[in-house]
């Protein structure tokens, strides 16, 4: 057993991970206070208590400066089955009101909470019914009427407002906690042929299984797939609706193995842009061209990959070859990145000017120690409405908030 093994596993561990964070924050980054903010940029939070909203790449705001969120009282692992969470609207005059509850939430992805493309009155997110013991989606207004519900729960809901896309949370609850649902005791998972990726017509409701495990093994299978088990995750929609991409995973014998994969709305046309090695977060740059962390011929960095092609570049060189979580702005004239912690346990929040070629960073803020694994803290940056604010989730103010930081004119 090496000395590295024998550490970790040594009772004095977690007092060796503590000095090791206290050295480099103190020491050697004399970094004393939980955030630093760039010149000019404005900092708010949301709510008092404990808040957040989600994943990156989705607003919490509309064009009418309304806010949502979501808040809870406690910071439990799986707190989704020790309380509900509370949907919360926050209006442009600062009024706060709570317009409903979800049950099926997690720390990373929230319950999908989200504004209906088409309409700014009406929100999305997901839920549990307990009494068909079934995952669902809900539209509710903004007094918390309920007005439809779909039975599945979306992963992705299309700009053009037609469709959303939907997996199955508990394959996700089973293979990949972080964004599993665990409302539902037992349940025994559909063979390859009867799981992946369902359409919701959000007009009809109807809801059709587009693409399967089985189908996605057979596109290109590898030996590593075998006797493995798979899921698919990440899904995200392009901006006019006609494609999307998601990740294909499988965990067997021989590791972890992923792949980029694009297809039209309706699952035909499947195209894998990257795999096996490593694809972690991405984002529609436009109905082309989509925005990568990977690694690409053994190198790991942003990519930027054509859509159904083979072509696929490093970004640009400003860009850090740390993994992120990217989103484009409404406006597209920025792209708005975050980092995980690093030794000193600091975040960071960057922002790409495209057409000037040049990166900024916005912030640095603490997390504490605690906030690990399931009930990690990332920053996932998502952008408001009108391309001049930025929300992200933080634990520098010992406990987890939602984050509202306005841009200075001069970027």
């Amino acid at each position: 057993m090496g000395v590295k093994t024998r550490l970790k596993n040594s009772p004095f561990s977690p007092l060796l991970v503590y000095l090791k964070y206290f050295i480099n924050r103190y020491f050697i980054k004399k970094a004393f206070s939980s955030f630093q903010l760039s010149k000019d940029i404005k900092l708010e939070y949301i709510d008092d208590g404990i808040t957040f909203f989600g994943y990156y790449n989705i607003s919490p705001s509309n064009n009418e400066g309304d806010v949502l969120y979501l808040k809870v009282t406690q910071e439990d692992v799986r707190g989704s089955i020790c309380e509900p969470a509370f949907i919360m609207l926050k209006k442009k005059d600062s009024s706060v009101v709570k317009i409903g509850e979800t049950n099926s939430w997690n720390w990373q992805q929230g319950c999908f909470l989200q504004w209906h493309p088409l309409n700014r009155n009406q929100i999305i997110y997901n839920d549990y019914d307990a009494e068909n013991d079934i995952y669902v989606s809900k539209i509710i207004n903004k007094s918390g009427s309920v007005i439809k519900i779909y039975k599945m729960p979306v992963n992705n809901v299309s700009k053009c407002g037609k469709y959303a896309l939907a997996l199955n949370y508990d394959r996700l609850a089973k293979m990949r906690p972080d964004y599993g649902y665990f409302n539902r005791k037992e349940f025994v998972l559909p063979s390859d042929e009867e799981d992946g990726i369902w359409k919701i017509n959000l007009t009809s409701g109807s809801i059709d299984l587009i693409i399967t495990l089985d189908q996605l093994k057979k596109l290109k299978y590898v030996p590593s797939m075998d006797k493995a088990i798979h899921k698919v995750n990440h899904i995200d929609i392009s901006p006019s609706g006609n494609r999307f991409m998601f990740l294909h995973r499988w965990i067997g014998a021989n590791g972890r193995f992923m792949r980029l994969i694009t297809a039209n709305s309706d699952g035909s046309d499947i195209f894998i842009l990257n795999g096996d090695v490593m694809t972690s977060h991405s984002c529609w740059l436009n109905d082309e061209e989509i925005l990568s962390f990977c690694e690409y011929n053994g190198i790991r960095g942003y990519f930027k990959f054509i859509d159904k092609t083979n072509k696929a570049k490093l970004f640009s060189t400003q860009f850090p070859k740390i993994d992120g979580h990217p989103s484009k702005s409404p406006d597209g004239k920025y792209i708005v990145l975050d980092s995980y912690p690093d030794k000193s346990r600091f975040s960071s929040l960057y922002l790409y000017n495209i057409a000037k070629d040049k990166f900024y960073i916005l912030g640095r803020f603490y997390q504490p120690l605690r906030y690990k694994k399931e009930i990690r803290i990332d920053l996932h940056p998502k952008w408001g409405a009108d391309s001049t604010s930025i929300y992200f989730e933080s634990g520098h103010k010992s406990c987890r908030k939602l984050y509202k930081l306005v841009l200075p004119a001069y970027l």
